[in-house]
């Protein structure tokens, strides 16, 4: 038996091996969307995560010591980037150029208490930042005409922050390898299906059944090629994430406080994930259906998913549609490596629905087709 599984093997492989286009593209395209995506997200993700600093025009109108000193403060505070407004440029163009977010006037008379400062903000400003921007100009306007060195070391003692660190919220590497990896591995559902209909439809698979082979044995050797590139698929993946994706972008994926977790996690989603693609074989009629169904049934699971959209961007009813995805489960498992480091029992459930979701796949598609 094991030797009538090697042969049905490697004949499998080769077949699948011919098409070296749709292999290559089965690895290229998660990188390129892990690539860029990264960059995408990372930009908007800092803002959240690091923070982002305020274009700020700073205008002294009073030139005053006090007026100084306040000027002084605010250029070289952390989160303001300092910037000029050019020549015959007002307030409205300024913000049009979205090269300014804020503008600061330190108005004459500032010293005798006649005139507050001015702040003017680009109407599209997120309030957060607004939010932020003000408080920032408060504090160092009361350090400024109290004579404080520093506001924020004196109230330091006197408010403590207790909030534990929000490790629900993946950096964009968190988001994009473990995601796009497991979008990518769905798409194997299209090489799959095109080579079943071909053979079937070329009379291949019923010769083959005439022999005295278990028709479980050919099933198996014929899943086992695209079962092991799906995880190929993601080792390669999650490679690119740890070591090159932080030469480009300041975020880094680390392995997790239990690394060893990924195996299972892995193996379970590759199950599902072939599951999916005999699925996709057993509904389908022509390579162009089963390329349709399969590229169609991937994008609707990774955006309800949480791939396309970020989960912890998505409302509350999205939230709870995400779980009619297996993607969403898939995800939510590597998220509990690389990012909560949760025991295995955490785990343990996300992998039984996808095991679910496997078995359910295979049984519909036992049932559709003779030849399985």
């Amino acid at each position: 038996m094991l030797r009538q599984f090697k042969e049905l093997f490697r004949k499998e492989l080769k077949i699948l091996l011919r098409d070296r286009q749709t292999i290559l593209l089965l690895f290229f395209m998660p990188a390129a969307l892990i690539f860029f995506l990264s960059l995408a997200v990372g930009g908007m993700q800092a803002d959240v995560l690091i923070g982002r600093k305020i274009q700020t025009v700073v205008e002294n109108q009073a030139q005053s010591p006090k007026a100084n000193l306040l000027e002084k403060k605010i250029k070289s505070h952390k989160l303001i980037e300092r910037k000029v407004r050019p020549a015959g440029m007002d307030n409205d163009r300024l913000f049009e150029s979205s090269k300014v977010q804020a503008v600061v006037v330190i108005p004459r008379g500032f010293d005798e208490g006649d005139s507050p400062v001015e702040v003017y903000f680009d109407p599209v400003i997120d309030a957060g930042y607004k939010a932020a921007v003000l408080s920032m100009l408060t504090s160092l306007t009361v350090e400024v005409v109290m004579g404080i060195d520093n506001l924020d070391a004196v109230v330091a003692n006197m408010i403590v922050e207790k909030t534990k660190p929000n490790r629900e919220f993946p950096n964009p590497l968190e988001q994009t390898v473990p995601g796009f990896a497991i979008f990518a591995m769905f798409f194997i559902a299209i090489p799959m299906s095109i080579i079943f209909l071909k053979e079937k439809r070329d009379g291949t698979l019923p010769r083959l059944f005439t022999y005295p082979v278990n028709a479980n044995l050919v099933t198996l050797a014929k899943l086992a090629p695209y079962y092991i590139i799906n995880i190929f698929q993601f080792i390669l993946m999650l490679l690119i994430g740890v070591y090159i994706m932080p030469y480009f972008i300041n975020f880094s994926l680390q392995w997790g406080e239990h690394p060893w977790h990924l195996l299972p996690i892995t193996l379970i989603v590759a199950a599902a994930t072939t599951g999916f693609g005999v699925l996709v074989a057993s509904l389908a009629r022509t390579p162009e259906q089963s390329s349709t169904l399969a590229a169609l049934g991937a994008v609707l699971m990774g955006a309800f998913g949480g791939i396309m959209v970020p989960y912890f961007f998505m409302p509350l009813v999205m939230k709870k549609l995400a779980m009619l995805s297996p993607v969403y489960w898939a995800h939510q498992a590597y998220l509990d490596v690389f990012l909560r480091g949760a025991a295995f029992s955490v785990i343990l459930p996300k992998l039984a629905v996808l095991t679910g979701f496997a078995i359910i796949c295979f049984y519909l598609a036992g049932r559709k087709v003779k030849w399985m």
